[in-house]
């Protein structure tokens, strides 16, 4: 699906919320004296979630882990994955965890629930190991103790017994990273007052080479969880459902994830640690993440009376973004996307012979593709969201440019190919705004919405135009056909991204200048 330059996905729905509690010195109390700390964590769950015995358990994992993996632009830096049985959950979890293969970590930060214990706040087990039926995982000492540290956070030894949400993920990690320490970190409901801290004390432990892995099955459907919110399409409403979850989990959406749960009231058994999750990331501007497999209890029995869904998602930090030699690709494929758009009204194959596609440009991604000739808008059309390889964005949206609705009385012709130059913009995931004086005109897109009128600029229009702050605002209102008093409306919502933005004439300058 695709959207003009300044108009936004119609129909999107963006959920305004924020954050205010304060919480003190959550994460200051004294450490508590370490207990005796020279014991292993027995396996609770085999023969019963997974298989007991370890030749078969691994044989069983590595199917998971083999087939196709899900291109990744940069080494994930945190997964949420299911934890049901494996006959269930395991191909889905699989999907996440292939991810990691040939990559190396230290520590491994695994957030999880408790299913049959209650629990108040967090929960860290003071243990130095835990087994399952491939071997002992060491646990990271100075992490766990660090943990606890935090007010949030204390033992609650029954609730660790025998669950199941973290140890599921435990045979998976083992053969695909093998050699690293962990930490079990169990969460009951959480406060906003109590998760920012929290989320701040465990952001301090991700350095390089550290995993956030976070446990949680999707909507539990039906009677037996009484949660029967329709009845009929049961299939198709349940992947609306995970859709509309995924989309605030993909924009890094705290406040909109909560926004979600209270208006849906989504049986999403992870939720808190979920929410804990985006606290932690929230800050880097640079992450993005992607949904990588989905499945549902119903689709497996046939039974759709009750049904669990599951979800894997992947998050990684893009950094500088693409590379030189990748940004080459796409406007070399744009390049020859419009030329054979024009001459066939098809788009081309992108032959891997011909062009290079890196895991960066087949993660998934999205774009726009601007069309100018002698400096005027020829066309423009692209992506908000990340929903296909960036490659395949970048070429869906060079053809459609060249039919920008905007032109119809004066459409591109083959003949004007050779004068158009072509610009790129690879955008970030969209994230809420509520402070309006932060924008930075050059950085900062935005997307407006009040009601069922949206608009977008991509982060280039306010200095192509000459435009100041105000002027930006106001002329997005009237993109979005809002008065520009909308802008102090309440109801009006706010959303931002950044985008690298890349161009045949700026390449063909800076060959130049190498010369």
């Amino acid at each position: 699906m695709t959207i003009r330059r300044c108009a936004f996905l119609e129909g999107l729905v963006l959920l305004a919320a924020a954050l205010t509690v304060f919480f003190v010195g959550a994460c200051a109390a004294e450490a508590p004296k370490p207990a005796a700390a020279d014991k292993v964590h027995p396996c609770a769950g085999a023969d019963h979630w997974f298989p007991g015995d370890g030749d078969r358990l691994g044989r069983l994992v590595d199917a998971y882990l083999s087939g196709m993996t899900v291109p990744m632009a940069k080494p994930p830096v945190a997964l949420i994955v299911p934890h049901a049985g494996y006959q269930f959950s395991g191909a889905v979890a699989g999907k996440a965890f292939a991810t990691l293969k040939g990559r190396s970590y230290k520590r491994v930060i695994l957030i999880g629930l408790s299913h049959r214990a209650p629990l108040r706040g967090c929960s860290v087990l003071r243990v130095e190991a835990y087994e399952t039926p491939l071997g002992v995982i060491p646990v990271d000492i100075e992490a766990r103790d660090a943990l606890l540290k935090c007010s949030v956070v204390t033992e609650q030894a029954a609730a660790h017994q025998t669950e199941h949400s973290v140890e599921n993920q435990l045979p998976m990690l083992q053969r695909a990273i093998k050699d690293f320490k962990m930490v079990e970190l169990l969460v009951g409901d959480l406060t906003a007052a109590q998760r920012s801290p929290l989320a701040d004390a465990i952001r301090g432990l991700v350095k390089d080479g550290t995993l956030l892995v976070a446990s949680s099955d999707f909507t539990h459907y039906g009677p037996n969880y009484a949660y029967v919110p329709f009845r009929d399409r049961v299939p198709e409403n349940l992947q609306m459902l995970n859709n509309a979850a995924i989309q605030k989990i993909m924009q890094i959406d705290v406040a909109g994830w909560d926004a979600y749960l209270e208006e849906s009231k989504d049986t999403i058994c992870g939720r808190a640690g979920i929410g804990l999750l985006l606290k932690i990331v929230e800050p880097w501007e640079d992450v993005r993440a992607a949904r990588v497999a989905y499945d549902t209890s119903g689709q497996q029995t046939g039974d759709w009376t009750n049904s669990v869904t599951y979800a894997s998602t992947v998050f990684w930090r893009e950094g500088e973004g693409l590379s030189k030699a990748d940004q080459a690709t796409l406007l070399r494929l744009a390049r020859d996307t419009v030329t054979t758009f024009l001459r066939t009204g098809r788009p081309p194959e992108a032959d891997p012979v011909k062009y290079e596609l890196t895991p960066g440009l087949k993660a998934q991604g999205a774009a726009f593709v601007t069309l100018k000739n002698a400096g005027e808008l020829r066309g423009c059309i692209g992506h908000i969201f990340a929903v296909m390889p960036l490659y395949e964005s970048v070429i869906g949206n060079a053809g459609s440019a060249c039919r920008d609705p905007r032109f119809t009385d004066n459409p591109i012709t083959e003949k004007e190919a050779p004068k158009l130059s072509i610009e790129i913009s690879v955008l970030s995931p969209i994230r809420r705004l509520t402070d309006l004086a932060s924008i930075q005109l050059g950085r900062d897109g935005l997307v407006i919405g009040r009601g069922q009128r949206r608009g977008l600029f991509l982060p280039q229009v306010p200095t192509e135009q000459g435009w100041d702050r105000q002027q930006y605002l106001e002329n997005l209102c009237r993109k979005a056909g809002l008065p520009t008093s909308a802008l102090k409306d309440p109801e009006t919502e706010f959303h931002r991204f950044t985008a690298q933005v890349f161009g045949e004439e700026k390449a063909k300058e800076e060959k130049a200048k190498e010369k």
